[in-house]
């Protein structure tokens, strides 16, 4: 007869609330009950602590740079997985004997996880939420636009929403088939290193490693948060920061003229033959030049009658005519050039300078007024001075100097330090060329901003928490098969 009751009364227990639907709600209120009651809602405070303590690293370099959006991107991930891993991963376990019990009383595994997934999706909004507004407190100068939506700590908020929800999924997972709590907490530091080791973000991975990477909730997180920051189209500051920093570095060494010239062999220097270092200039562009200086170049103190006297004594004026007198290879009339220099070396021109001497030093651009050459420029501003002149043309004539070649073996030191060079190029030119350049080539297309690539990583997110909800299921649906 008792056991007759005892069918019965199970017969009434599996009755009572044998819909999935009714089902999900208890189980739900089950879990708000654990957030009041057994102090779940601590998960809260501590998400805002370590929201806090993140911020505060990365305030002043996210959405800066290539680095600080990538070291950004990394520790937001953190958090993310953070809050989400320590969320479930004592859920089930810790009442793993109460659920073997109610399974064999008639209650269905997919509404327990249906409510766990409800009140976890609950908790990582109410995380992400206060983790943003932390974020915000604390100093991070989020864009007012965002890529998806019209803010962007929404298009954040989303996406640590997704990495934090499919974290809390994977640990409930854990959860699923750890026998104990104390199991648990064992295996989770495990899987969070793996997670942060195999995403790809900060750590290089060697090629091996890429299918591992590509089971990670971290490699997907890091790569939606860095586009949304447009990591692609940050400058990347390390490299000119480095160089910077080694502006009192001293450089230099002992050469000899012949290392030098045969450093001019270099395969890298010869791939570069054709490169331009004295392009074609006009009459006009170098006249432009002569103006921009004329007010502060001054020939040398010295009366200008004097120069003039000093010249034809040492014979040099006759020297010039006879010179440029003569037409060029193949031409019957003399060149451009030397055309202008016959009329500026003339007797006639001559005896106007010594007219016009004041006795004072002149400018360059007095000079040109004395020699009436405005005419002239004006008559002939396209005219081109000269042919452009490659760096294999300079090579070539330094190689075939004899007077370089006898010196092949003299010695030569050389001493300076970076921040002169700096100064040489200068400093400003150096800096976008190196920030151009080491941004090009850490640019990585898993970050680029797109639609598409956004999309893609918030469904592969979405996508790991179904699996992992669906994992749960199965290992829960096993429970009888638990002898313990």
């Amino acid at each position: 007869m008792a056991e007759v009751n005892k069918a019965r009364n199970a017969g009434v227990r599996r009755v009572r609330h044998k819909g999935r639907g009714s089902q999900v709600l208890i189980y739900l209120g089950k879990q708000f009950r654990f957030f009041i009651n057994e102090n779940d809602w601590k998960v809260l405070p501590m998400a805002a602590i370590i929201a806090a303590l993140v911020a505060m690293v990365i305030r002043n370099k996210f959405f800066i740079n290539m680095e600080g959006s990538l070291i950004g991107a990394f520790a937001l991930t953190c958090v993310a997985i953070w809050n989400g891993c320590f969320n479930s991963i004592q859920s089930v376990c810790r009442e793993r004997p109460i659920i073997k019990r109610e399974h064999r009383s008639g209650m269905h595994v997919s509404a327990y996880v249906a409510a766990h997934m409800i009140y976890q999706f609950f908790l990582c909004v109410m995380q992400t939420g206060l983790s943003m507004y932390v974020f915000q407190i604390v100093g991070i100068q989020f864009p007012d636009r965002g890529f998806m939506t019209p803010w962007m700590m929404l298009d954040i908020g989303i996406s640590m929403l997704l990495v934090s929800y499919a974290a809390d999924m994977m640990s409930l997972f854990i959860s699923s088939i750890s026998h104990t709590t104390t199991g648990a907490m064992t295996v989770m530091p495990f899987v969070l290193i793996f997670q942060l080791v195999f995403s790809g973000g900060i750590i290089p991975l060697p090629a091996w490693s890429a299918p591992l990477s590509d089971l990670t909730v971290s490699t997907y997180g890091i790569q939606v948060i860095a586009a949304q920051a447009g990591y692609n189209h940050l400058p990347m500051v390390t490299g000119w920061n480095t160089l910077s920093g080694m502006k009192d570095s001293e450089i230099g060494g002992t050469f000899t003229v012949g290392q030098v010239l045969d450093m001019l062999d270099n395969p890298a220097i010869a791939q570069r033959r054709d490169t331009v270092v004295l392009p074609s200039v006009t009459v006009g562009q170098a006249a432009e030049a002569l103006r921009t200086v004329e007010k502060d170049l001054h020939v040398r103190e010295l009366p200008l009658s004097s120069a003039v006297h000093w010249l034809e004594d040492a014979g040099t004026l006759e020297k010039v005519r006879s010179i440029i007198a003569q037409p060029a290879e193949g031409q019957e009339e003399p060149p451009f050039l030397a055309a202008i220099a016959a009329a500026l070396f003339s007797p006639e021109t001559l005896d106007v300078l010594l007219q016009s001497d004041s006795g004072t030093p002149y400018t360059v651009g007095d000079l040109l007024t004395l020699l009436h050459t405005q005419e002239i420029l004006s008559a002939s501003s396209d005219k081109v001075l000269n042919q452009p002149i490659t760096l294999g043309a300079v090579i070539d004539t330094l190689k075939a100097s004899s007077a370089l070649q006898e010196r092949r073996d003299q010695s030569f030191t050389v001493r300076t330090t970076v921040g002169e060079l700096l100064s040489l190029f200068g400093e400003e030119n150096v800096k976008q060329l190196v920030q151009q350049k080491t941004a090009a080539a850490a640019r990585k297309p898993a970050y680029e901003t797109t639609v598409e690539n956004v999309v893609d990583n918030w469904i592969t997110l979405g996508m790991f928490a179904l699996f992992f909800a669906l994992l749960a299921t199965l290992a829960l649906e096993l429970i009888d098969k638990d002898k313990r």
